[in-house]
């Protein structure tokens, strides 16, 4: 942590990069298994999913039930359909788990553009491109290779955004990267904008007990939002509402972007309150 992100300033501060860690680490677990499917891999076991004892590393749950980025960056590279980057080449990769291919001849899964965008930690755009993939049925299938060099002697850290969209534009799958020329570079990320964003919450229903809700996350400002973590809390006593389970968190987004997240938590008594926090602290 301190070689890479710089000295925690405060508890709060070691939290949001230990956080960044976990997920970082721990997608990449499970998207170095998906880049080598089935050749040589064919599974991928953690020795330990969680300690006996509170702990912010190398642990997929967690001992209060307040569930850590490891556990998102796991369930992110664990999708059936799959849009990643193959590390340290930079190759970005479809991955289908799935026993359709992903062709012109199946409108349902067709894969009409792989888009993937650069940015500064400023949230400048660097490059864009977008082009048609078609990928085999339970299969890696390469996209693109990005050559990062001029990038990286550009900005020295850089933010990858992928997405990968059927033939009328429905969202398969994304994926976002912090990527950096040198382990000191990021750093930088201590100096970004802070991020502006807004919820929104509609409950959709309660069954046995709990409390099924979709939250609407935008980030409204002019800066990158990166591993954006949505906390429930009691508005009466400022408690965490435990257990909560989240569709996605640790989530990041550029400006103007949205994402809808649902949860399931216990249907409580008194008013309740979200909470974002991504990593520069806002």
């Amino acid at each position: 942590m301190t070689q890479e992100f710089g000295p925690p300033t405060s508890l709060a501060d070691f939290d949001r990069k230990a956080q960044m860690l976990n997920y970082e680490g721990h997608r990449a677990v499970y998207e170095g298994f998906n880049a080598h499917l089935w050749k040589p891999n064919i599974g991928r076991m953690l020795w330990m999913t969680q300690p006996a004892w509170p702990s912010t590393q190398w642990q997929i749950f967690s001992h209060d039930y307040d569930t850590h980025g490891s556990f998102y960056g796991v369930k992110k590279a664990s999708e059936p359909i799959h849009v990643q980057m193959n590390l340290p080449a930079h190759d970005i990769a479809i991955i289908n788990n799935t026993q359709a291919p992903l062709t012109r001849r199946s409108v349902v899964y067709f894969c009409s553009g792989a888009l993937t965008r650069l940015f500064d930690t400023m949230s400048k755009p660097l490059i864009e491109k977008t082009i048609t993939v078609t990928a085999a049925a339970n299969a890696e299938t390469p996209a693109l290779s990005l050559d990062l060099q001029a990038a990286f002697e550009s900005v020295g850290t850089i933010l990858v955004k992928l997405e990968l969209n059927d033939s009328a534009g429905k969202l398969l799958s994304d994926n976002f990267y912090w990527l950096v020329a040198s382990k000191s570079d990021y750093r930088r990320m201590n100096e970004m904008p802070s991020a502006t964003l807004t919820t929104t919450a509609k409950v959709s229903g309660v069954h046995g007990g709990e409390t099924h809700a979709t939250i609407l996350l935008k980030n409204s400002g002019t800066g990158a939002a990166v591993a954006t973590k949505l906390t429930l809390k009691n508005v009466s006593t400022g408690l965490r509402i435990l257990p909560a389970y989240y569709s996605d968190n640790y989530v990041s987004l550029l400006p103007g972007e949205t994402k809808a997240i649902d949860v399931v938590y216990p249907s409580p008594r008194q008013a309740l309150r979200w909470k974002s926090k991504c990593a520069d602290g806002t």
